[in-house]
């Protein structure tokens, strides 16, 4: 496969002579842009999607290692190459927390950088060749595999069967190897993706299963296989931290691997997190009912938490409850009922009494329904006249209609508060981006966990509804702020800087200039000049 490569050096001789001397067709590359300067990098990142950045280490206002730091958070499928002057061991171990597949040392004529791309090319075809093609693995690690697929599926699937209690489920994940036996107070979540090829056809297959995982592991523990069409992922997560913030990187590096390398698509549905297996079942409908909402043209990643934030509690709470009530209606006595119906409201809020209610009629109607005649429920119900239209005896096509309209309507309050929701969203990230554009550390990442969304999805929204990125939206409002400042103060450039967010006076500078065309300074005598 040939990949593509974005080439960045600050020194313009440099730059041109690895473009133009060295043998990228050879190894199988083709460079598609360069850069002057890590800038300039960023911003043709998300522009021309390299598979391959080769930069200097030694630059202004971004250095190499910085860059690549960026590179990751934006893009984690690119992979870097670092040219640096120094032998030094630091800065190779500081290259392993990023993407970056060699660390060459400068000088280094054409011929022997032609010979790199080799190595290079070789290193990537590893890395991504489980995207294309089904893994061989020996009888063992098959046995294995089949193995966990039987103790996952049913704890996926909800198996009518009586299940072993946490501590066995625990110890048995263990003895798999799902779970690390090291691993202390893990939590967990279950990912459900499916992926569409070029034509929009469904085709998830055993492969992608085996991709998902070569790229979560990575990062977290995981187990993938195919159920119903689709790849199922159960996820443990060790140590602290949102879930959506450190499955940000790998639903990311997933989604972006799935278009260049298998020219496919994927749309990816995340669960709550829980800290027991038995759980798994409602987690995986969670994923599920979370993947439909990319239906949406969000994104192609939405965590459950995006959309139904907490009401999973709830409804739990009202599905016990209705046990409870179905139990004391058939062998309770009066008393009884009314200390359980008062306990209801006294534990419940009022945003939940809708939900209490309705749950206490449809349960009330079953049990009723199941133990007496038609004409005996049509009484009891009729007998309040909120039930007068459900007891009433209209014809079944009338009811049918009127079902059909209410749903309708429902389904059409539902899409509206949805929009709705996402606007608020997306103007409540701005109003951030506006009151705290001073913060040199404001990011995508701290602004989502302050809305309580996902990175991606908020990344997803902002895109869709502002027609622009979180940088580029945060830059202009520094830009902004700064030229205002410019002209209406007396402020230093260095101050007005710091005060926009930049520590660093010359790429505040750069980064202004590339904004209005002129330097701070420039603007600001030719304003007061005009005065």
């Amino acid at each position: 496969m040939k990949y593509t490569v974005l080439v960045v050096d600050d020194e313009h001789d440099q730059r041109r002579a690895l473009i133009e001397h060295v043998d990228w067709a050879s190894a199988n590359f083709e460079v598609i842009g360069e850069a002057e300067n890590g800038v300039e990098a960023i911003e043709l990142l998300e522009i021309l999607e390299p598979d391959l950045i080769l930069t200097d280490i030694k630059m202004p206002m971004i250095t190499g290692l910085e860059l690549a730091a960026r590179v990751r958070e934006i893009r984690p499928a690119t992979q870097v190459v670092i040219l640096s002057g120094y032998d030094s061991f630091e800065y190779a171990q500081t290259a392993i927390n990023y993407n970056i597949i060699s660390y060459l040392l400068k000088p280094i004529s054409p011929a022997e950088m032609t010979r790199e791309l080799f190595k290079i090319h070789s290193r990537m075809d590893e890395r991504f060749s489980v995207v294309s093609k089904e893994q061989n693995i020996g009888t063992k690690e098959r046995l294995r595999e089949l193995s966990v697929d039987n103790f996952l599926l049913p704890l996926m699937l909800g198996s009518n069967e009586e299940q072993p209690d946490d501590s066995e489920l625990f110890n048995t994940a263990k003895a798999l190897g799902i779970i690390k036996e090291d691993c202390v107070n893990p939590r967990f979540c279950v990912l459900v993706t499916k992926f569409k090829n070029a034509d929009g056809i469904t085709k998830t297959e055993k492969s992608h299963a085996e991709f998902l995982d070569s790229v979560f592991a990575r990062y977290i523990d995981s187990e993938s296989f195919i159920v119903y069409g689709r790849a199922v992922t159960f996820a443990v997560i060790t140590g602290d931290g949102e879930l959506s913030n450190i499955l940000e990187l790998p639903l990311l590096e997933i989604v972006q691997t799935t278009k260049r390398m298998l020219n496919e698509t994927c749309t990816i549905g995340v669960s709550r997190e829980f800290s027991f297996l038995s759980e798994c079942s409602g987690a995986y409908f969670q994923a599920i009912a979370a993947r439909r909402y990319t239906s949406d043209g969000a994104g192609e990643v939405r965590f459950i938490n995006d959309q139904e934030r907490n009401s999973e509690l709830e409804i739990d709470r009202a599905e016990k409850s209705a046990s409870k009530l179905e139990q004391l209606l058939k062998v309770g006595g009066d008393d009884q009922l009314e200390d359980f119906i008062n306990g209801l409201y006294e534990s419940n809020t009022p945003e939940n009494a809708s939900l209490l209610v309705m749950q206490i009629i449809a349960t009330v109607y079953r049990v009723v329904s199941s133990a007496s005649q038609r004409l005996e429920v049509s009484e009891l119900f009729s007998a309040n006249p909120i039930f007068a239209r459900i007891t009433s005896h209209a014809s079944e096509s009338v009811m049918k209609n009127e079902l059909i309209a209410f749903c309708r309507q429902a389904r059409k309050l539902i899409s509206h508060s949805q929009k709705r929701d996402t606007e608020i969203i997306c103007d409540r990230a701005l109003q951030i981006i506006d009151e705290q554009y001073s913060d040199e550390n404001l990011s995508l990442t701290g602004v989502s966990n302050e809305l309580c969304v996902s990175p991606n999805y908020l990344s997803a929204l902002i895109k869709k509804h502002k027609k622009k990125n979180f940088v580029t939206l945060l830059t202009e409002r520094r830009m902004k702020a700064a030229h205002e400042m410019l002209i209406c103060t007396n402020m230093k450039v260095l101050e007005i800087s710091e005060r926009c967010g930049y520590s660093d006076q010359h790429y505040f500078s750069y980064c202004f200039k590339r904004f209005y065309g002129d330097s701070p300074n420039k603007v600001r005598s030719v304003n007061r000049s005009e005065e």
